[in-house]
């Protein structure tokens, strides 16, 4: 009996040390005029199916710049993010909204789903017209 728990453990620990993140569809690039709300367009994902996913902006985004005229100025690295979990008989429906930020380096929200899910991505500033650039996410579910 010691013999087959101690194999247990073992194949349950060699199995927890292979899971990662695997990428999940292509990266997202949202454009700072397209994609910027209000008056653009969100990137939407209609369906995601039950898992655990990580957002995060890819640091070799151009980033964007919110500032007419201002070629010198920070580039922004932020997106916002709108998440629906849907009900299931033992899941109430969620809502969840989201800023995913790197000013400094790598930032990520991790978000569970537990039945499957529907997925808005988009930029925010109220006068998109003289935006410039974009800011790519990276989506990857947990296996």
């Amino acid at each position: 009996m010691k013999k087959i728990f101690v194999s247990l453990i073992a194949t349950l620990l060699s199995t927890a040390a292979m899971a990662d993140w695997v990428a999940y569809g292509d990266k997202v690039t949202l454009d700072a005029v397209q994609n910027t709300l209000p008056g653009g367009q969100q990137y939407h994902i209609e369906t995601i199916p039950a898992g655990v996913y990580r957002f995060r902006i890819d640091p070799a985004s151009v980033g964007v710049n919110n500032n007419t005229g201002g070629e010198n100025a920070t580039k922004s690295l932020t997106a916002a993010m709108f998440v629906f979990n849907r009900a299931d008989a033992t899941h109430k429906a969620e809502s969840f909204y989201y800023g995913i930020n790197n000013p400094r380096g790598a930032q990520e929200i991790i978000h569970a789903v537990p039945v499957n899910a529907g997925v808005d991505l988009f930029l925010e500033e109220w006068n998109r017209a003289d935006n410039t650039g974009s800011v790519t996410v990276i989506i990857e579910k947990w296996e």
